[in-house]
This record gives C-alpha cells, sequence and structure tokens, in this order.
C-alpha cells in the first residue's frame, strides 16, 4: 500500500486541530497519539526521499483567558465577628 506523503500530512493537520479543541485529557492524549502514529508511517517508508513543499505557518493570535474579578463593589466586613464570606467566619 503506498500512501503519498501530503495525504499523511494532511491527516496529521487534522489531528492537531482536533488535539487543539479536545477539551479532556484523554481526548488530547488520543489525539497525540494519532499523530505521533501518522509520524512514525512517515518515518518508516524511508525507501524514497521525500520532498515537502515550503509554505508559511499561519497561526492565530494567542487568546489569553478571560477572568472577571468577583465580588466587585463588595465591602470587606472588618469586624471582631465576622470577615466576610469566608468559611472561616465562626
Amino acid at each position: 500500500m503506498n500512501i503519498h506523503i501530503k495525504t499523511l500530512l494532511a491527516k496529521m493537520e487534522e489531528e492537531l486541530v482536533r488535539a487543539k479543541a479536545a477539551e479532556k485529557e484523554d481526548e488530547l492524549r488520543e489525539k497525540l497519539y494519532s499523530i505521533k502514529t501518522l509520524c512514525e508511517v512517515v518515518l518508516a517508508d524511508s525507501t524514497k526521499p521525500v520532498q515537502v513543499e515550503r509554505r508559511p505557518l499561519t497561526e492565530r493570535p494567542f487568546q489569553a483567558a478571560r477572568f472577571q474579578a468577583q465580588d466587585q463593589g463588595k465591602k470587606l466586613v472588618l469586624d471582631d465577628d465576622a470577615n466576610g464570606d469566608s468559611i472561616f467566619d465562626f
């Protein structure tokens, strides 16, 4: 069976997109293992030289996680009896 290198690279890219979208660690590990297996298939076929087109990678800009400050506008109670919404208030 002769699989073209571009087909394997396209499958790797698909798995990479799915890995980036994975929400659970086991999903991520599954996709990374798929990519590893595809890499091994490419590297095992060393009987013919591989020519790969060079093209610039396009990356999405990094999106930092957005955190909203909680309890804005709430004043901390400084009495001897209470310290706010702490579970350690007695």
